[in-house]
């Protein structure tokens, strides 16, 4: 199953940015959205990628061409669907991954699910408008997510995407279980980014049954100036 696990690591790129359809937005959420994008850095940094299959070591400057460049194992080392699952990862690629991106400004469906005196957590509808991935957004319908919110100094905490059935997103795959969560960390300006990506996916294709996790993890941000 290495044509879908190599997928799976440009699947879980792409789910990184999320949004849906035009919806009133707790004004929390539009304080952290606001300040964030006031608050915007390019940053280098570096980018581990890791799945049963692929361990993947790499750094992102916006100031090199490519932007993303594979650190280990050399690109030459790769199969052609690695090889394939990397330089879609690097189109793709724009720079650091904010929690409390414009994207979020979208979302659809905001309702409160529980609060503390520290955190708020909401739950939300992905759309395909919402899902960078073009694979991914084929089947927005059958996701669901959910937001943790802090009330100090507003921001995204942790995003929660998955899949609450067993769905079929093309023909002769089905998928059990789609479960994604995007623990975020705050870079050098204060503001939150996606530090971390779990991603777990199982189910079948043509007849044979798959388990599969990627770990995305992002780090040692540094100014790209």
């Amino acid at each position: 199953m290495l044509r879908t696990a190599t997928a799976l690591a440009a699947f879980c790129l792409g789910l990184v940015g999320i949004a849906a359809a035009i919806a009133p937005q707790p004004a929390p959420l539009t304080t952290a959205i606001a300040t964030t994008a006031s608050s915007r850095t390019a940053y280098a940094f570096d980018l581990d990628i890791q799945s049963s299959k692929i361990n993947w070591r790499t750094h992102f400057d916006p100031r090199t061409t490519p932007h993303l460049q594979l650190v280990q194992p050399t690109r030459a080392s790769l199969n052609n669907d690695q090889r394939r699952a990397f330089d879609d990862a690097a189109h793709r690629m724009d720079g650091v991954s904010w929690c409390a991106s414009a994207e979020m400004g979208y979302i659809a469906n905001v309702r409160l699910l529980r609060e503390d005196a520290d955190s708020a957590t909401y739950a939300f509808q992905p759309t395909r408008d919402s899902i960078r991935s073009e694979q991914a957004r084929t089947f927005a319908e059958h996701l669901r997510g959910e937001f943790t919110l802090t009330k100090t100094n507003p921001d995204i905490a942790r995003v929660h995407i998955y899949a609450p059935a067993p769905f079929s997103p093309a023909l002769l795959v089905n998928l059990t279980r789609v479960d994604i969560t995007i623990s975020c960390a705050s870079a050098p300006n204060n503001r939150r980014f996606a530090a971390e990506t779990v991603t777990e996916i199982a189910g079948s294709a043509l007849g044979q049954a798959f388990t599969e996790r990627t770990v995305q993890r992002t780090h040692d941000l540094a100014p790209a100036s």
